[in-house]
């Protein structure tokens, strides 16, 4: 059994809000009096884009997204646009095919960037005929972003080594997956609204965490959770989140969880197995998502403090 440090903090703090225990977050400061040693959601943005496939031909998107990162010490191809500092390409093979590219972009990379969303859409690191028109945009807004300031410098999850990994160098790697959990209708669903519009709140630095993001960060160095970001979807069958995880060891965020008292993560399990329609998708070992991830890339100096999360910011510090 397992609660996600993300999850945990989207759905208890929205659980929170509807309950009205806002206390933690009514001190209002301004952006550029709140000090952190995190990049969050105040610093950079992540976005999911989905591509359909054909069923019949995902053995060719698998060759054409090897031949895109054949170059380990480029990650270009798949970061997709100037700026960006992570990429992950997953493969959904189920009953809808789609090839899913998670990428994360600092907010100084958008600056003057009239639409973000179309302009991220627009750089889909693969083109492929046997990728195929979206049928319907789905409504995607960030909930939460978290980056630990050790995270590694490379694909590989050490400080020196290859830029961008794709088919078996993945397995001797980082730990990444993309999960995706449905809520269940009506409470839960809007309590996820209302988490939505805190995390705009925070973002824009109207508001302050206080102890919910210490208490957060400290779980990110517990758990050795180099990335994550939780991704609400409002889809027209229901609301989904995805969250995306790139950990040193997946199981060991596991063993982290259930040694700990961090406030945060024990109030998670009052209220998780009431939101999600499936809590086992998240609960148990091993997760089973059946995602597959293809390629993974990271920026050479991708930010890993909001001090280096500027463009052209380098961050040495070991």
């Amino acid at each position: 059994m397992d609660l996600r440090p993300w999850i945990r903090r989207s759905i208890v703090l929205g659980a929170l809000a509807a309950t009205a225990s806002y206390a933690w977050y009514r001190r209002r400061v301004a952006s550029t009096a709140h000090e952190t040693r995190n990049i969050t959601e105040r610093h950079a943005s992540a976005f999911l884009v989905r591509r359909p496939i054909d069923e019949d031909r995902l053995e060719s998107v698998r060759e054409a997204v090897a031949e895109r990162c054949v170059d380990p010490d480029d990650p270009r191809p798949l970061l997709g646009l100037e700026g960006a500092a992570t990429a992950t390409l997953f493969l959904d093979a189920g009953d809808d095919p789609e090839l899913i590219w998670y990428v994360e972009v600092p907010h100084s990379a958008m600056a003057g960037w009239e639409n973000p969303e179309s302009r991220i859409e627009a750089a889909f690191p693969l083109e492929d005929d046997a990728l195929v028109a979206e049928e319907a945009r789905v409504d995607r807004e960030l909930l939460v972003h978290a980056v630990n300031p050790n995270r590694p410098r490379t694909a590989m999850g050490a400080d020196d080594g290859p830029l961008a990994v794709s088919g078996a160098a993945l397995e001797n790697g980082v730990d990444i997956d993309l999960v995706q959990l449905h809520l269940k209708p009506g409470l839960a669903e809007r309590l996820a609204d209302r988490f939505a519009g805190l995390s705009r709140r925070v973002a824009a630095g109207e508001i302050e965490l206080g102890p919910v993001e210490r208490w957060s960060a400290a779980m990110l160095e517990t758990e050795a959770m180099y990335t994550e970001s939780v991704v609400l979807e409002r889809r027209p069958e229901g609301y989904v989140l995805c969250g995306y995880m790139e950990t040193a060891e997946m199981a060991g965020v596991y063993d982290a969880y259930y040694d700990t008292w961090n406030p945060v993560a024990r109030a998670s399990e009052l209220v998780f197995g009431r939101v999600l329609e499936e809590p086992a998708a998240i609960l148990e070992y091993p997760l089973g998502t059946g995602l597959e991830v293809l390629a993974h890339a990271v920026a050479p100096d991708r930010p890993r403090r909001p001090e280096t999360s500027q463009i052209g910011g380098s961050d040495t510090t070991p």
